[in-house]
């Protein structure tokens, strides 16, 4: 169904017939941080069809493919010596992020650096013998482009931009709206709510030339009317109507004959008389699948090409319906669009080429080659879009259908995935597949710990909402009030806080390109089931995930409404906690003496939080945990002091590369591998790592240097610059260096 609330969730699929649970072994310490609870793999009768008995076979994945479905291009075996000559820098690399960003092959690369080395391209501006090569191969590559969407020049024109956002602008900013206020009646433009960021930012423009915009959700687009005929022929308002191809979020493809719908009046998206127009967000659909604007002939068409080719970045194309380009407006003119103009006059006569006119300044023409062998060497490794689409739904099915039926020992499921379809048909479901982890009693396990664990398995996946807020309050059933309310917490569009009052921000996205393998399925398929259907019972923190300090006590649960009206929370000074005698151990949990023990406690359980949620169940702190080093390992503790800006020396380093770019374990798993604790008593920290000798850090800066001020997207803590790091950790101790060598890399650093 259609924009059905939540999707099509995996836990409500119900596996008959007996069930031979496996169990899988038992996961690192790092793993077992993800999935510490026993679950069963539901095999023999109960997978579907031929994946019985081995569902991770590679015999199993191509006796389950769809029908029509091919794997591999007709290479074979061949497949993978080809992907390993294409991509050797993927070896060890599981990339399942292809919606994000396709990669670019050897091939490409080298054809495009040597055709560089070989020709001479001048700007296509001028009139020489190199401009002219350069004007000619532009032409040329707007012909591929044409003829990729089997159309052709007399029904497109093809205007380069720096992407699909500039695209999307573009539209937004010449379309020939009519505002209110006007005697005619104002024009409208309505959007698919499954959009891109980039096409619901357009409402902005739009707003701001009198235009209102009206959201559509996918439910209601199915149940809108027709306009009658006299109502089409009588009024020539425009109205324009953008939806995507294929949903970045949830891989899900809304029907191409919307297009003819719509322009025909068969559908429309409100009840208003006007002409109407249908800008196809394109962006996510072209990069594993055919367009045929032969026969999908819609008035707009963005795209970016490294979302087909993985290279070059920032270039993109508007493709414009020639029947309705003549009616587009444009204020601004740039170097090359102009026939003629003056100077001292407001006097100016635009070229009479629409591309012309639309590309200010000189495009990117070096880029614009690389098109060319981006298509040259696309056609040659996979034979074409048609099979780079069966490939990469083979692929996404048969991950899909193992996916789905992972059940824990109780029969809970592992994941929840986020769909409207059941992934049976190509051409309504793209290579994407959207889900949260579940733990065995289906509480969501948040996003950031995944990819966490994803990092360590060397498994790329994306996190978040993917810039759609509309699929995601869809699927997530997260309300405006919800995304109101995360943001006055403290929640931002891209950042790490993965769960609020117990409930997901955001989910994990994988997705398959024409590059990707079997075993590329296969790993992250093992990684969930060693990280989740694991026998280990060993409970370790998850060091990576940020959440946000009032996560514990759900603001739905509280008596209170507003944040104004939270009680003061209890700060104590760190000049005030240095004077308080300790007897930490490097290794072990501070204890604060008496009575400033009790009167800690009183004071954070009077006036700090409450003491039971409105249900009357206590809320109680099982255990405390202290990340003095982000991305590092955690400190445990039974008591900690609280300083200006809450545990004190929580997250107080972080480790920079020589180029003071803060490193997290997205860039380097291993920082989870080391370990620091404090010792207040001796004001040290003392950092270790398996194999090597500690090191310690002292609390304060005693240098008498002068703090230097720091400016990083983390900084809202104390800092430690750690000057490369990782040499103490691979290569310090075969040096034989004193451990001195490395304290003097720590310098304090002050962050705003």
């Amino acid at each position: 169904m259609w924009g059905r609330r939540g999707g099509r969730r995996a836990e409500r699929s119900t596996l008959a017939g007996p069930c031979r649970a496996e169990r899988a072994q038992s996961a690192a310490p790092a793993e077992a941080a993800l999935g510490r609870d026993r679950a069963a793999l539901c095999a023999g009768p109960c997978m579907p069809g031929a994946m019985a008995g081995e569902p991770l076979s590679f015999r199993a994945f191509l006796d389950g493919r769809p029908a029509g479905c091919e794997y591999g291009y007709g290479h074979g075996d061949g497949f993978r010596a080809l992907r390993d000559r294409e991509f050797p820098r993927l070896r060890g690399i599981t990339y399942l992020d292809h919606a994000g960003s396709a990669l670019f092959p050897e091939s490409l690369l080298k054809a495009f650096t040597d055709d560089l080395r070989n020709n001479i391209y001048g700007n296509p501006h001028s009139q020489n013998i190199s401009s002219k090569l350069t004007y000619d191969t532009i032409e040329h590559v707007r012909y591929r482009i044409l003829q990729y969407f089997h159309t052709t020049a007399e029904d497109y024109t093809i205007i380069f931009t720096s992407g699909c956002t500039a695209a999307l602008k573009l539209v937004a900013e010449s379309f020939p709206w009519i505002p209110e206020g006007t005697k005619q009646p104002s024009s409208r433009f309505c959007y698919l709510t499954d959009s891109h960021t980039s096409v619901v930012g357009m409402r902005g423009i739009t707003a701001s030339m009198n235009v209102l915009s009206v959201p559509i959700k996918p439910k209601e687009i199915l149940v809108a009317k027709s306009r009658s005929p006299a109502e089409e022929q009588s009024c020539t308002t425009p109205h324009l109507f953008s939806y995507p191809a294929q949903s970045n979020f949830s891989g899900t493809k809304y029907p191409l004959s919307w297009i003819q719908d719509i322009k025909s009046g068969r559908l429309c998206p409100i009840k208003l008389p006007g002409k109407w127009f249908v800008l196809l967000d394109a962006a996510s659909y072209v990069s594993t699948s055919p367009l045929d604007l032969g026969v999908h002939q819609a008035d707009f068409i963005p795209i970016s090409f490294y979302k087909i080719f993985g290279f070059p970045t920032g270039l993109g194309a508007l493709l414009v319906n020639n029947r309705i380009a003549p009616l587009l407006r444009k204020t601004y003119f740039g170097g090359g669009t102009a026939a003629a103009y003056l100077a001292g006059e407001d006097f100016y006569f635009p070229r009479k080429s629409i591309a012309e006119r639309f590309e200010d300044g000189t495009v990117s023409f070096l880029d614009i080659i690389a098109l060319k062998h981006g298509f040259d060497v696309l056609e040659k490794l996979t034979g074409g879009m048609e099979k780079i689409k069966q490939h990469t739904f083979a692929l996404a099915h048969y991950t899909y259908t193992v996916l789905s039926n992972l059940k824990y020992a109780n029969g809970a499921p592992v994941v929840r995935i986020y769909s409207d379809t059941d992934f049976s048909n190509p051409d309504a479901q793209g290579p994407i597949i959207n889900f949260n982890v579940l733990d065995e009693g289906g509480q969501v396990l948040g996003f950031s710990q995944v990819d966490s664990m994803a990092s360590l398995h060397n498994i790329h996946v994306r996190t978040g909402c993917f810039c759609n807020t509309g699929a995601c309050q869809m699927h997530l059933d997260i309300s405006n009030e919800d995304i109101q309310r995360n943001l006055q917490a403290g929640h931002v569009c891209g950042d790490n806080i993965d769960l609020l009052d117990g409930r997901p921000t955001g989910s994990v996205r994988i997705s398959f390109g024409y590059m990707s393998s079997f075993e590329d399925a296969q790993t992250f398929l093992n990684f969930i089931i060693a990280t989740r259907l694991s026998n280990s019972d060993a409970e370790i923190p998850l060091q990576s995930v940020t959440k946000l300090p009032t996560e514990s006590v759900p603001d739905d649960h509280l008596s209170f409404n507003k944040a104004d009206k939270f009680s003061p929370i209890l700060k104590i000074s760190d000049r005030e906690l240095r004077n308080i005698p300790s007897e930490a151990e490097t290794t072990g949990s501070w204890q604060p003496p008496e009575p400033e023990a009790e009167s800690m406690r009183a004071a954070v359980s009077e006036t700090a939080v409450p003491m039971c949620r409105k249900g009357g169940k206590p809320i109680i702190v099982a255990k405390i945990y202290l990340y003095p080093i982000k991305s590092c390992s955690a400190f445990e503790v039974t008591e900690w002091p609280v300083g200006n800006q809450g545990l004190l020396y929580d997250r107080n380093w972080m480790v920079v590369n020589q180029n003071g770019v803060c490193m997290t374990q997205k860039q380097e798993p291993r920082l989870c591998l080391v370990s620091p604790s404090i010792d207040l008593k001796q004001k040290i920290m003392v950092i270790q790592a398996e194999g090597m000798d500690p090191i310690s850090v002292p609390l304060e800066d005693n240098t008498g240097k002068e703090a230097v001020t720091c400016e990083s997207k983390v900084c809202s803590h104390r800092k430690f610059s750690w000057e490369t790091f990782l040499e103490f950790c691979e290569g310090r101790k075969e040096q034989n260096e004193p451990e001195r060598g490395c304290e003097s890399k720590l310098q304090g650093v002050d962050c705003d």
